[in-house]
């Protein structure tokens, strides 16, 4: 499509967007007054070498990504003990800091030698808990040494706990709470300003013993006084194929649950404190879930204007920057807003849009 067409294409999606959220957002706005969020995105590394991970982070820079979401993945950092690999994170840092981004790291997952007794045979090793929350801290505490004074700005602990996908065999509040506490504190031992964010929760898929709704989930955490510890709580509140503010079709936990969520926050005093979206997006491709190009920006767009209007809320982290293959059918490698040749989708056009143009 030619640089006119794309263009002429994005301005039909914005007028499509402003309308349909002109006739949906009265069922979540506040009374405040709209201000901007800042957005970021999720960096997977992947085979890229130096000269293309610059090439990502340029292109976010068009984008006016302020936030670089990246794993700290402690199976494949210390796969073998006492052996730790930090090229991955040290890669995205160096870029982050050249073009002056904020990091939020994600400690998450555990090596199978210190998960032996948590796997179970159909699920994979390095999603499992460590047998002992206090290996988990300490792996944290090394992580806060290296990074704490390389643009750290927030620590995400784990990835969807509430979810028996992200913790084995099932979710359990009180399990995770152990691990925080103890993560939280061996990372504040290192950074007493550190700010330090509840998993991202996630939305139940329609299955039996899928996990924990996200507001029970929190109302648990409290009950332990595990969330009182946090700075904020970070959620995953996905939609697709469906757009955020089809409030009406979503599983428990979506997007339009999170006031619901602060609510709860609020319950227990904590209401000045932030919802941080750390993931949201939709996949493109052919997949049994997946939306069109048009769908995945108005998903984007419609996300940004709304959290915006949640005084609460932000920033927003997209998932993800770049797609993780070429296969359509496969829903997990497209949520790139790049392809994997880096060429923009629609999505990624509208990010680099001057804001005025598409913000109401």
């Amino acid at each position: 499509m030619t640089a006119l067409g794309a263009r002429g294409c994005w301005n039909l999606v914005r007028l499509f967007s402003l309308a349909l959220i002109g006739v949906t957002v009265s069922a979540c706005q506040t009374t405040s007054p709209v201000s901007r969020v800042p957005i970021g995105m999720t960096v997977h590394v992947r085979d890229a070498d130096t000269a293309n991970l610059k090439r990502q982070f340029d292109l976010m820079a068009e984008m006016k990504v302020t936030w670089v979401r990246v794993d700290i993945n402690w199976s494949s950092i210390e796969a073998g003990q006492s052996q730790l690999n930090w090229d991955y994170p040290d890669a995205v840092f160096e870029q982050a800091g050249a073009h002056g981004m904020k990091v939020m790291a994600v400690l998450a997952f555990s090596p199978g030698w210190a998960n032996a007794s948590t796997t179970i045979p159909w699920a994979p090793t390095s999603h499992a808990r460590p047998d002992d929350p206090a290996s988990f801290a300490n792996f944290a505490h090394v992580a806060a040494q290296r990074y704490a004074a390389k643009g750290v700005g927030a620590w995400e602990i784990w990835n969807e706990p509430n979810t028996r996908k992200f913790w084995r065999p099932n979710a359990d509040a009180g399990q995770y709470g152990d691990l925080f506490r103890a993560a939280t504190d061996a990372i504040r031992k290192v950074d007493s300003r550190a700010t330090v964010l509840i998993g991202g929760l996630a939305p139940l898929p329609d299955e039996a013993g899928a996990g924990i709704a996200p507001t029970e989930y929190l109302e648990q955490l409290y009950a332990s006084g595990t969330a009182q510890l946090a700075d904020g709580v970070a959620v995953h509140p996905y939609t697709f194929p469906d757009l955020p503010l089809d409030s009406h079709r979503q599983p428990v936990g979506a997007f339009g649950d999170l006031p619901a969520l602060h609510a709860v926050m609020e319950r227990h005093g904590d209401g000045r404190k932030k919802v941080w979206v750390t993931e949201f997006g939709a996949p493109t491709g052919t997949g049994p879930t997946a939306v069109s190009e048009k769908d995945q920006t108005l998903t984007l767009v419609q996300a940004r204007q709304q959290v915006a209007r949640w005084e609460w809320a932000g920033p927003l982290l997209y998932y993800e920057l770049v797609d993780g293959g070429t296969d359509p059918s496969d829903v997990e490698k497209n949520f790139g807003v790049l392809r994997e040749d880096l060429s923009p989708k629609p999505a990624a056009d509208a990010l680099m849009e001057s804001e005025s143009q598409w913000w109401w």
